[in-house]
């Protein structure tokens, strides 16, 4: 009897464990496919002084960030170095609209 609590126990707190890492797991594995073959990513461009969209890039994009000046980018395989404001948005993802209060 004793020992059926101690196996229930040990398997609710691994059950629990386990849907609680489940946001953790899916962010690890979105970071190694982009770090591996990128994202489907659309980055924009901006003159950080005027707010101009200045450019926009669509494809598979992986950040670089051991850069020490500015951000570097891979678009499709190219190399894009900017020290500009940029926007960064993964296609397919819902965006939600931010309120002014």
């Amino acid at each position: 009897m004793n020992l059926k609590k101690i196996v229930l126990s040990v398997g609710l707190v691994t059950v629990v464990a386990l849907f609680s890492a489940c946001d953790k797991v899916a962010n690890s594995a979105k970071n190694i496919q982009s770090d591996w073959v990128g994202l489907d990513r659309k980055i924009e461009l901006y003159s950080c002084m005027t707010g101009k969209l200045i450019k926009v890039y669509q494809g598979d994009v992986r950040m670089n960030p051991e850069d020490a000046m500015g951000t570097s980018l891979l678009i499709d395989g190219k190399k894009l170095q900017t020290n500009l404001c940029f926007v960064i948005a993964e296609i397919g993802v819902k965006e939600e609209v931010l309120l002014n209060n």
